[in-house]
């Protein structure tokens, strides 16, 4: 059963992020070759009156939006031909409109990531950065830091709930924060060490937030929204963190993991949450693609050949230029990106047979 959560919740978030291509492709009047649900032999599929083939295929994990004739091959000439001679293949259409269908995919993900936390917000509550105890001799209490002080920030990076405090000093690996926070109205900025907690094996400053737990009254719609909004913010707030540690030698890339990685993950919320009961299970699988897809939205974005943001920077240069690059250049830079991305699966299938089978 949590291979089956795993599974579903990697095909709903790649079925999502193609589904908003094709969407916004359509509106733009891009043709849309094939749209296939699933990887591998094909087991049936039609044609709609618009010329779009929807295909199901044997590995029922993801999706494609196939849009021409480059990425087409020989599977669809008859479709790939009619969109070409109707000049409403992609790379036909006007960059405004390449550049929305690039886009939508990414924003269709944290899109996903928005409405699963409209749910979520439902049945969990996340405190805000209002303190509820100050810890006597820790670094807080040290800097005179008192119980119902609201943490406005940590080393200039905005916090509206308690995670993106507790996260920002963990990051900062015992070096010195500086942290504003708001006291009756009134701002100030102090500068304090934190400390490492033996106990939990991370660094801490000596704040509790959120108080004793209480029978919370209903959330209104607005407050669902802004504190999914919120939350989303800090998911894509820790995807950008974990980059930064990559690249800063924080983190190493054995800590990186693909599909397999992620349904481990899924396994072991599973677990741990069926204890609980079904509801407890559905809001934490829902948890996990929500971070999963703001995840996936973003990293997408990026500018690496090959992704997304790949090619909207190709798109964005024409835009400002007027005309397209060289297509050798581009060709070239995509052919490198995609032997960099192909290195970087084979790390990420390492990665996750070792974590299945070595533990």
């Amino acid at each position: 059963m949590k291979i089956i959560w795993g599974l579903l919740i990697l095909a709903v978030i790649i079925f999502t992020h193609e589904m908003g291509h094709f969407l916004i492709a359509r509106l733009n009047g891009i043709e849309v070759v094939e749209f296939t649900v699933g990887f591998g032999p094909k087991l049936f599929g039609f044609r709609t009156k618009g010329g779009t083939k929807f295909s199901i295929r044997l590995i029922m994990l993801g999706a494609a939006c196939v849009f021409d004739d480059l990425e087409a091959g020989n599977d669809d000439e008859e479709a790939t031909l009619a969109s070409i001679i109707a000049n409403s293949s992609f790379r036909k259409a006007n960059v405004w409109s390449r550049i929305a269908t690039t886009i939508a995919g990414p924003f269709f993900n944290l899109l996903l990531a928005f409405v699963l936390g409209l749910f979520l917000m439902n049945y969990i509550d996340i405190p805000d950065t209002v303190i509820s105890e100050v810890v006597e001799g820790r670094a807080a209490y040290d800097a005179g830091m008192k119980e119902g002080d609201r943490i406005i920030s940590v080393n200039g990076s905005r916090c509206y709930l308690y995670p993106e405090v507790s996260t920002a000093v963990e990051l900062g690996y015992g070096k010195p924060l500086t942290i504003v926070y708001e006291r009756d109205g009134v701002r100030q900025k102090v500068e304090m060490v934190p400390e490492m907690n033996e106990e939990y094996g991370r660094f801490m400053i000596g704040v509790v937030f959120g108080g004793e737990s209480e029978e919370a009254a209903p959330k209104g719609p607005l407050e669902i929204v802004r504190s999914s909004y919120l939350y989303v913010r800090y998911m894509v707030k820790m995807t950008f963190s974990s980059f930064r540690m990559l690249f800063s030698g924080q983190a190493n890339v054995s800590e990186l993991a693909g599909p397999v990685g992620a349904v481990e993950i899924v396994s072991d919320e599973y677990d741990s949450a069926k204890e609980m009961g079904t509801m407890a299970v559905v809001v934490s699988m829902l948890n996990i693609a929500l971070l999963l897809s703001a995840n996936i939205g973003i990293v997408n974005l990026f500018p690496i050949p090959a992704f997304d943001g790949g090619k909207l920077l190709f798109l964005i240069y024409e835009a400002v230029r007027g005309k397209p690059a060289d297509a050798k250049v581009e060709g070239t830079i995509q052919l490198v990106g995609v032997g960099l991305l192909l290195i970087l699966l084979v790390i990420v299938m390492y990665n996750d047979i070792t974590r299945l089978f070595m533990g």
